[in-house]
């Protein structure tokens, strides 16, 4: 099997990259924290034209048809850059949750979506509180039973606070009219919580080489007995642990990305465990990063914590590690199947 990425999946990460190195820098992120305005339009209208925000919405749609690898690609990106813009819930978890919806849903959403360009918000119970409804066209519902779509105005809603100034949280609180079914809704369930899972762990692996880039940067800069701090073999070895885990998470990522493209029967699994292991990595790249500072790195004059905060919040989106370990312990142990490296993993 050939695992080498190919030079469209390539080129479609290089030109996000380089975007958001122009675009969202960590003083833009900390302009839209000052203003209470972390949704930034004119960035929002230049990744519309850039092409992303259809960029896995059929041909047919107005889209590209990318498939779920190069949208992981590009999702670690926008986790690398910290954009505050929900791009990733938008392409994950909307586009590419659509031919999952029942008709009536789907035709409310697409008159409210101008092809992509439109934000809709997306509520579920394992990430219950949507982002940015104020820049939305409308909302879709999961609860334990029905999916709904509720357009912006037939909703009553407030914003509560977040560990991460950049994730905008809304609280619903009255509902005046909604579209709503039942139909098929354990398979929308499982296609939504499968791509949130996936989604937030390759926000979280972009995030954890945005953490362990950093404080490598920061450890050959900063001297003690006359010598960068980096160059201590304690330092060393804890910055190495974190490079370490990300080398390991990453195929997970690409795995469960490519498991989903191909309709793989245990997609779920391979998406919990991308999360578990980004989940892990992540983890300790904040836990190292911030001892590589000194624990500055956590003040408002050090960039870490721009990506500390979104890591912190990621980790408990869409399930957090108990939850993916329960549901890579109930699949594995209700298998009839061989396990290991040849089947499973």
């Amino acid at each position: 099997m050939n695992f080498i990425f190919s030079e469209e999946q390539i080129q479609f990460k290089g030109a996000i990259k380089s975007f958001l190195a122009e675009e969202c820098t960590p003083s833009s992120i900390r302009d839209g924290w000052q203003a209470n305005k972390s949704f930034n339009l004119d960035r929002w209208k230049n990744l519309i034209e850039l092409g992303v925000l259809n960029s896995n919405l059929p041909q047919e749609k107005g889209g590209l048809g990318m498939d779920q690898v190069t949208l992981a690609l590009m999702v670690e990106e926008m986790g690398y850059a910290g954009l505050p813009e929900p791009v990733a819930e938008q392409t994950f978890l909307i586009n590419d949750a659509i031919p999952f919806l029942p008709k009536n849903i789907t035709e409310a959403i697409e008159s409210n979506y101008n092809d992509g360009g439109q934000y809709i918000a997306l509520a579920h119970p394992l990430a219950p509180n949507p982002l940015f409804l104020n820049d939305s066209a409308g909302l879709i519902l999961l609860d334990n039973s029905e999916c709904k779509f509720i357009a912006k105005d037939d909703m009553d809603f407030e914003v509560i606070s977040s560990n991460d100034p950049s994730r905008e949280l809304f609280k619903i609180n009255s509902i005046n009219y909604a579209i709503c079914t039942s139909e098929n809704f354990d398979e929308i369930n499982s296609a939504v919580s499968a791509r949130g899972a996936l989604m937030t762990a390759a926000l979280l692996i972009g995030l954890a080489q945005k953490m362990i880039d950093l404080s490598s940067v920061y450890v050959l800069d900063r001297t003690q007995f006359g010598k960068p701090i980096g160059s201590f073999q304690a330092v060393k070895h804890m910055l190495a642990d974190v490079a370490v885990k990300i080398e390991f998470a990453k195929p997970a990522v690409y795995r469960a990305a490519y498991s989903l493209s191909e309709n793989n029967p245990k997609s779920a699994l391979h998406c919990a465990h991308a999360k578990f292991m980004c989940a892990q990595a992540a983890e300790l790249a904040c836990k190292n990063s911030i001892q590589a500072h000194g624990a500055m790195g956590y003040t408002w004059e050090m960039d870490l914590h721009i990506y500390m905060r979104k890591a912190w919040s990621m980790m408990a989106c869409w399930g957090n590690e108990d939850r993916q370990q329960d549901i890579i312990f109930n699949t594995l142990s209700s298998t009839n199947e061989e396990l290991g490296v040849l089947y499973t993993f």
